[in-house]
């Protein structure tokens, strides 16, 4: 990890991510359509299959990531583990979404997201008052590791997830959860950065679980193994319902069709083949994160689009300093993904 050399990457992100779903939240708002109808509407056969391709493809590198996350919890909590947990978790997560239940577990899962947070706040806190000799030496920013940031910060199917959330609020009230939501998401991200900081490099979460026993003693563990748990089922969970939503906004499927189910059982198989590979658990995430880091600039410059089509939004299109600095984001991203790219040759 590079430390503190990431903060100002989290930064960044959490501008960015601000930004550009505040335009496809407003998007929402003014013209009363879902960005993906919007899409389905304007953008012909093609794009909306392209986009809907991309978002089935970046939920499904998260998924495998989101259930290794899930049984990376679990281990640390248990006194044995099985990989095959994650068999028990798939099942579960396919009943869920077979019942289109999944608003109660989710808050649940929420409240130990949330725990999990507050750990990384209390432990970076402890870190930068009195753990000065837990703190390495800045590393260089690896690219890789940024477009993870990036992926992970501004999740490309949110554009469909949270656009939605516009439609039941006014302009003023969208940009003060969203303000709130990036707010809070930039000072968890940063406080898990200055933790993992605290180790030369971790490949595992056992690894990071030390770091957080070293600082706060043994409960860290135990917060940080539920915390997992909550996040990696949640995501498992929202991953595979988020590609169908995408398929329900962009192509039309109706919630109860075969193509809506088979898109999120698709995304959630695949997940689980990935998963059931035995591969690292770490490296798997970060892999989803980078692969969702590349997807983000295509997807995020079809919304820039939309939200300077003054048809749609009238005067509620984007000043010159949003255009100005999404331009500067995008343009960031493909810089970096390109870099990222040619590192690989």
């Amino acid at each position: 990890m590079g430390g503190y050399s990431y903060l100002p990457v989290v930064l960044l992100a959490a501008v960015a991510g601000y930004v550009f779903m505040e335009m496809a939240a407003r998007v929402t708002i003014v013209s009363e359509r879902s960005l993906g109808e919007l899409l389905r509407e304007r953008g012909g056969g093609v794009l909306p299959v392209a986009l809907y391709a991309a978002v089935c493809f970046g939920c499904a590198a998260y998924q495998a990531g989101n259930l290794l996350g899930a049984v990376g919890g679990l281990a640390l909590l248990l006194p044995t583990s099985s990989p095959y947990w994650v068999l028990v978790l798939a099942g579960g997560i396919a009943a869920l979404l077979w019942r289109g239940s999944t608003q109660s577990i989710a808050r649940v899962m929420a409240f130990m997201v949330v725990g999990m947070g507050l750990l990384f706040v209390v432990g970076a806190l402890r870190i930068v008052i009195v753990g000065n000799d837990l703190v390495h030496a800045p590393l260089a920013v690896d690219t890789g590791i940024l477009l993870g940031l990036l992926g992970t910060t501004i999740v490309p199917y949110n554009f469909f997830l949270a656009a939605g959330l516009g439609s039941q609020s006014t302009l003023g009230d969208m940009r003060r959860g969203l303000g709130l939501s990036f707010g809070v998401g930039a000072l968890i991200t940063g406080c898990i950065v200055v933790v993992g900081g605290a180790a030369a490099s971790f490949t595992s979460f056992a690894d990071l679980s030390q770091i957080l026993r070293d600082v706060l003693g043994t409960y860290g563990q135990l917060i940080l193994g539920v915390g997992l748990f909550a996040a990696g089922f949640s995501s498992a969970t929202t991953a595979p319902l988020a590609a169908a939503v995408a398929g329900k906004e962009l192509l039309g499927f109706a919630p109860d069709s075969r193509s809506f189910r088979a898109t999120w059982l698709i995304v959630l198989l695949s997940g689980l083949t990935v998963a059931l590979t035995g591969w690292n658990t770490v490296g798997v995430i970060v892999v989803a994160q980078i692969v969702n880091g590349l997807l983000l600039p295509f997807i995020a410059a079809v919304v820039l689009v939309l939200a300077n089509r003054r048809s749609l939004l009238g005067q509620r299109t984007n000043t010159w300093w949003q255009n100005l600095l999404g331009g500067g984001v995008l343009a960031f991203i493909f810089y970096k993904a390109g870099e990222f790219f040619l590192g690989l040759l």
